[in-house]
């Protein structure tokens, strides 16, 4: 196997080197959009600190949106539009049509953002605060001059969830077309498929 062909992903692979090459890419991806998702994160804490986003009607005030739903779906939209980016190009090397494949890459992130991004870490938060003890903004260690609290800890922790889902439902629901030459459904000129058609 050359290295060209393993980065290109061409069809001189076999199907278990493309298998190995789709997830040693995922992963690679996996990592840099986590960073990208904290990085983020830790950008956005940094400029707005604990806020909230509130509304008033007459004497009444509501908060309509907790900082940290607000932060991570900040975080959230950046991290989706860099992994929708780099999954499509480099992990599953899809040319089918990119709409179709946009939605159904958002939808998937959607469920995954409902389930671990928001649902895990806030029940995660919860269990520190209130099963251990300890508030979620107690400084845990200092590096290069700032302070990384329980939050960005927990944060990280639970983008592994995130990226087990996410490669799950990107692999069945999104990119799963027979255009995609990473795929192991490609079809060359003069194949054909179970169906016989070519």
């Amino acid at each position: 196997m050359k290295i060209a062909s393993f980065l290109r992903g061409d069809n001189s692979l076999k199907p278990s080197q493309k298998r190995t090459r789709e997830i040693f890419f995922y992963l690679f991806f996996g990592v840099l959009t986590t960073l990208v998702n904290l990085a983020a994160f830790i950008i956005f804490d940094k400029i707005f600190g604990a806020r909230h986003a509130y509304a008033t009607l007459g004497s009444f005030r509501f908060d309509l949106l907790g900082y940290d739903v607000l932060n991570l779906t900040v975080a959230w939209m950046i991290s989706v539009i860099f992994a929708f980016i780099t999954n499509r190009t480099f992990v599953f090397v899809s040319k089918g049509p990119v709409f179709k494949e946009f939605i159904g890459f958002v939808t998937s992130r959607i469920v995954t953002l409902v389930a671990f991004e928001i649902g895990t870490f806030e029940l995660c938060i919860l269990f520190l605060q209130y099963g251990l003890g300890i508030d979620k903004n107690i400084v845990l260690f200092s590096l290069a001059g700032r302070t990384f609290t329980y939050l960005y800890v927990v944060k990280l922790l639970n983008s592994v969830l995130v990226v087990a889902g996410n490669y799950i439902l990107s692999k069945i629901f999104v990119f799963r077309n027979k255009n995609s030459r990473g795929g192991t459904d490609t079809l060359t000129d003069g194949e054909c498929d179970k169906n016989g058609e070519q």
